[in-house]
């Protein structure tokens, strides 16, 4: 009897031991929160390549490109939130001085951008192009966005802040992109790069945003918050399902400046 109970013991923590595993293993695809690195993220300096780029190509083509800390960026045409899915959209590039260059992978054809920055215009212009050459597509030129005082030009661009549970704190990294053509990716990550990213779409009433978002990995969420123009912010709650405030609050910061 004795040997008995220590494997039931026994069975019930393995049993319990498993159920925990199932359950961060969930919650890592859906938020990859690392508070104490994600903090230690310092805001871009006047002229810094990073912030998210409205983008035109010679053949009239428009694009957004999202530079970020840990020399990631990613590319969307027309949006982002698009070409999410292609995973090849995101990669790291190199600078050299004013000189930055990155190949994305559509999935059939790399492509090639060399770019050179202007820190004192927070403009680029550049040149792409395919197999080993960074030129023979054509050019390209882009301008970092910068908050504006109300409406969409306030909302679009990147933002960056956290998100809690129930009445908990907002202590979980969460990032928002927000686009045209009422297009957003959301993350629960400190970048966009390195996060199971969201697709969703959002609409501005008056000064509130809503919107949704399903994970690429599965889940859909609502949300719902105050623009702030006083102090750059977004604040509001987030849900489960339908409901736009069933599982918690965040805020989140512009990260949209020069």
């Amino acid at each position: 009897m004795k040997n008995s109970g220590i494997f039931i013991l026994l069975f019930i923590l393995s049993v319990l031991f498993s159920c925990s595993q199932d359950e961060s293993t969930y919650e890592n695809n859906q938020s990859q929160s690392n508070s104490s690195f994600s903090r230690s993220l310092p805001p871009p300096t006047p002229g810094e390549l990073r912030g998210f780029y409205d983008v035109t190509f010679n053949n009239g083509v428009e694009a957004n490109m999202l530079f970020e800390f840990g020399n990631f960026v990613t590319f969307g045409s027309t949006t982002i939130t698009d070409m999410l899915p292609l995973s090849g959209m995101r990669t790291n590039y190199t600078i050299s001085g004013s000189t930055v260059e990155f190949t994305l992978f559509d999935g059939s054809n790399y492509t090639n951008y060399r770019l050179n920055y202007n820190s004192s215009t927070a403009k680029f212009t550049g040149t792409y192009g395919l197999g080993f050459s960074y030129h023979n597509l054509g050019t390209l030129n882009g301008k970092k966005h910068l908050t504006g005082s109300s409406g969409f030009s306030f909302v679009k661009g990147i933002w960056m802040g956290y998100y809690g549970v129930g009445s908990g704190i907002t202590s979980y990294d969460y990032l928002m992109v927000f686009e045209e053509n009422g297009k957003v990716s959301v993350a629960g990550h400190e970048t966009l790069f390195g996060s199971y990213p969201a697709q969703g779409t959002y609409s501005i009433i008056g000064n509130t945003v809503i919107g949704s978002y399903t994970y690429l990995t599965g889940g859909t969420y609502h949300f719902k918050a105050d623009l702030l123009y006083g102090s750059n912010t977004i604040s509001g709650t987030w849900g489960y399902g339908n409901s736009n405030s069933n599982g918690g609050n965040f805020s989140l910061s512009s990260w949209n400046f020069y």
